[in-house]
């Protein structure tokens, strides 16, 4: 008797609806249950949507900023956390879109922030802060550490697309923020020593109003329609290669201004005497024009 032989693009079907019951399984698993009442504060939206609920990230990662022989600044050992408003996970989430830009001009990607009405949505971050000087016989240099407490942002959007000008190569940005944040810290001992240290405390962001105060709403530092902020890279036969950004003139009007409120500056210590610098402000406050240039050193 013979066997019959099977066809391989049948059993390639079978293989891959194997595969994909696997996955469909793993995917029936892994889901929770939503109530009613959640559901019923989803708004519908257009675009992908999002939360970060119970986001933690830390870990060996180092930043380094400075020339080719590894001289310059490095922040290290990060701890970067969230905390949530379970209130609002699914009505006040991040929005990515993608939006038609206006005739003429190219798409544009959107990243919106949550609201945060509630305030509950806060932000930790610490990360070692060293010196590192390859030309000393000691190149490295402990700084302390840089410590960002209960950061708070409202409504802050990132939006960036291809430079409109087909003549120059590189990304535009539009950005706008409003932010409180609890308190910015430099602790030379390291993060957990908080005798000594250098503190700004209070710090609020956000557009100003036009008697010059600090407003409700997110100051626009960069627009893709009126003020680009652009990245690219640039060469030229005196300097070489470098990066390149430039926060281009308003086309239209001025730019919008901010206010910047800090509610106290000071510096503590325990071997001398503490300085209290008391409150600072700027009632209202423009970026007309910035080039930036960055090359790496031979």
């Amino acid at each position: 008797m013979q066997r019959r032989q099977q066809n391989p693009n049948i059993r390639a079907m079978q293989a891959l609806l194997a595969l994909l019951g696997l996955v469909l399984a793993s995917a029936a698993l892994a889901l929770t249950p939503i109530s009613d009442d959640e559901l019923a504060r989803v708004q519908g939206r257009d675009g992908f949507a999002f939360n970060l609920r119970g986001f933690a990230l830390q870990g060996p990662l180092t930043l380094r900023l400075g020339s080719a022989d590894g001289s310059g600044l490095a922040l290290s050992n990060f701890a970067l956390s969230r905390s949530d408003d379970l209130a609002a996970t699914f009505s006040d989430p991040y929005q990515l879109s993608l939006i038609k830009g206006p005739a003429g001009m190219p798409d544009r990607v959107v990243l919106s922030e949550p609201l945060n009405l509630n305030g509950r949505l806060s932000w930790q971050f610490a990360a070692d802060l060293s010196l590192i000087d390859k030309n000393s016989a000691a190149p490295n240099f402990s700084a302390g550490a840089v410590v960002l407490q209960d950061l708070r942002s409202y409504g802050g959007s990132l939006s960036l697309a291809p430079n409109a000008d087909p003549n120059e190569q590189g990304i535009a940005f539009g950005l706008g923020l409003r932010l409180d944040i609890g308190a910015l810290l430099l602790r030379p001992r390291g993060r957990a020593d908080a005798a000594a240290q250098f503190s700004l405390n209070g710090i609020h962001l956000a557009a100003a109003t036009a008697e010059g105060r600090l407003g409700n709403s997110p100051w626009r530092l960069a627009d893709l329609d009126r003020q680009p902020l652009l990245l690219n890279t640039i060469s030229t036969p005196e300097a070489g290669s470098f990066l390149h950004l430039n926060l281009a003139w308003p086309t239209q009007g001025s730019a919008p201004a901010g206010s910047l409120l800090i509610d106290n500056i000071s510096f503590k210590s325990d071997v001398g005497p503490s300085l209290d610098l008391g409150s600072s402000r700027i009632g209202s406050m423009q970026l007309q024009y910035l080039d930036v240039r960055l090359k790496a050193g031979p």
